[in-house]
């Protein structure tokens, strides 16, 4: 048997064991349970008391009718009402009726008929029956000593209530009487009912536990060939984070591990052909150096030596000088690049406020150079492009080094600048924008030119890679070495202006990114170009 398959039958033993000791434990004091409470409450004396307060609800019905019988045989034997009958005068008879309507409350109506019929005289309490809150009784009187004389009908009101308690308690007896007639056979009922019930949910239990203990040991599973698999050297593979466990949260913790591991092994990758080319560029740097006076200055002394009369060979030495000298200033900003890049220094990081700084930043860069003659910090085109600046009003605390973070900001803008000479965009926009990304900070320079290429993206950080007409392609380079030394990274994407937007990221204060850096109070002026 496989181990994750030992794992899954442990689990499903251990579910089973644990659902069945509590179920058996149920089945006792469930069976238990039932036959005390039956034979608590179905006993004989409390049948006998129910069926004695039965009779005294049925007793106090008949005393009600009786009474109001008795209502009626007293007014029907009223001799102002006989008078007035035998003399058939109606409103004395009607007077006589509405004296006994308000003599006998529970009187509803009262009617005198004549043998044939004819009303004589009527009268009523002033409502109607409510046959929700009141029953009927219909009582029929002669007023005379011959049966087929003048009747008199009363209909007299009693509360429902009682009648409608007297009912209820008869068949709540004869329901009680039944129950307790079956008692016995309904305990075993309950009993097997209830054992069936238990059966079933250890079942699911099992079911249930089961699928559980096999979920587990496949998540388990992939976890430890995830583990095999980056053992291997396979940082790229993911594990599943469907679920809301602890496993998942293993599985999260896993992949961000693994995150984060191939990003710092891409930025020691990184930084390892950084360094190599660091140290080429010092080299051709070197090489390239050393023979550019010589070059300069033997033209510039064969063009000063000659003084002869030939016109064209004056022109071409004017013309070689020319070109000489333009070119050999190319290749000094060449070797002056090249220099940069193999110089940069190490990172001294302090405490400061992003916002802050880009503050200043924007101060200098949109001051600087507008006054004629005045060098700026930034090389502008003819079209000088419309800045833009989008800053939170809250702090953004970071740890940078702001020598080296102000070259990487200039770089970027300088970078869209030169892009949107190349292209010779009629209105040039450069937007600066800071935001909160997580445990980030990202500060987006984009602009409205053209773009980089999406194939490009991924390589345009790399040396000598450059989209643009002229120059070295170091300028990125360089910001993306310094924002890895910041614990951060650059990225190029598209941009909401409809051009490039170039990314630096820089992890906030108090973030776990931000606690591996090493933070340093103060450092040696130094120079980084």
């Amino acid at each position: 048997m496989k181990p994750s398959g030992r794992i899954q039958a442990r689990l499903a033993l251990a579910i089973v064991i644990t659902a069945l000791i509590p179920v058996l434990v149920a089945i006792w004091m469930g069976s238990k349970s039932v036959r005390e409470t039956s034979a608590r409450y179905f006993i004989p004396e409390i049948g006998m008391h129910l069926d004695r307060s039965l009779g005294l609800y049925q007793e106090l019905a008949r005393t009600l009718k009786a009474r109001m019988r008795e209502e009626a045989s007293a007014i029907s034997l009223s001799p102002g009402l006989r008078r007035a009958v035998a003399q058939s005068d109606g409103p004395a008879v009607r007077a006589e009726l509405e004296k006994q309507i308000t003599a006998h409350p529970s009187l509803v109506a009262l009617r005198v008929t004549l043998p044939g019929g004819a009303v004589l005289a009527e009268a009523d309490r002033g409502r109607p029956l409510d046959p929700a809150r009141e029953n009927q009784l219909d009582v029929d009187k002669p007023l005379t000593e011959d049966d087929d004389g003048a009747q008199l009908s009363l209909v007299f009101a009693a509360d429902r209530a009682r009648f409608d308690e007297l009912s209820e308690m008869g068949q709540f007896i004869d329901n009680y009487n039944l129950i307790d007639r079956r008692s016995k056979a309904d305990v075993q009922g309950y009993v097997w009912a209830f054992t069936v019930l238990l059966g079933i949910t250890i079942a699911l239990a099992i079911a249930v536990g089961t699928l559980l203990a096999r979920g587990v040991v496949v998540r388990l599973g992939e976890l430890a060939s995830a583990t095999q698999t980056v053992g291997a050297g396979n940082l790229s593979i993911r594990v599943s984070e469907v679920g809301n466990d602890e496993i998942t949260a293993l599985a999260r913790a896993f992949n961000r591990m693994l995150g984060e591991v191939e990003g710092s092994r891409a930025r020691i990758e990184y930084l390892q052909r950084v360094s190599a080319w660091q140290e080429m560029a010092r080299r051709l740097a070197h090489e390239i150096k050393n023979p550019l006076t010589p070059i300069q200055l033997g033209v510039q002394e064969i063009h000063r030596r000659y003084q002869g009369s030939d016109e064209k060979f004056r022109d071409l030495l004017d013309t070689t000088l020319e070109i000489v000298e333009d070119e050999v200033g190319t290749l000094r900003r060449l070797v002056s690049e090249f220099s940069d890049f193999a110089r940069l220094p190490q990172a001294h990081l302090q405490d400061a406020d992003l916002v802050e700084f880009l503050g200043e930043q924007r101060r200098q860069i949109e001051t600087e150079g507008q006054n004629e003659g005045e060098r700026s910090v930034i090389r502008l085109a003819a079209r000088r492009p419309i800045f833009s600046w989008q800053l939170p009003s809250s702090p953004a605390d970071v740890a940078i080094d702001r020598q080296m973070l102000r070259r990487v900001l200039l770089n970027l803008i300088q970078n869209a600048a030169d892009a949107l000479a190349d292209a010779k965009v009629e209105a040039p926009r450069i937007e600066v924008t800071l935001t909160r990304q997580g445990d980030f900070f990202a500060v987006d320079v984009d602009d409205n030119g053209p773009g980089i290429p999406p194939a490009l993206r991924e390589v345009v950080f790399d040396p000598y890679v450059t989209t643009k007409h002229t120059g070295t392609g170091l300028g990125l380079a360089i910001v993306k070495k310094i924002a890895i030394e910041h614990g951060g990274s650059a990225t190029a994407d598209a941009g909401r202006l409809g051009g490039a937007r170039l990314r630096l990221t820089l992890p906030a204060r108090g973030t776990a990114a931000a606690r591996e850096l090493p933070l340093r109070t103060e450092h040696p002026s130094r120079p980084i170009a």
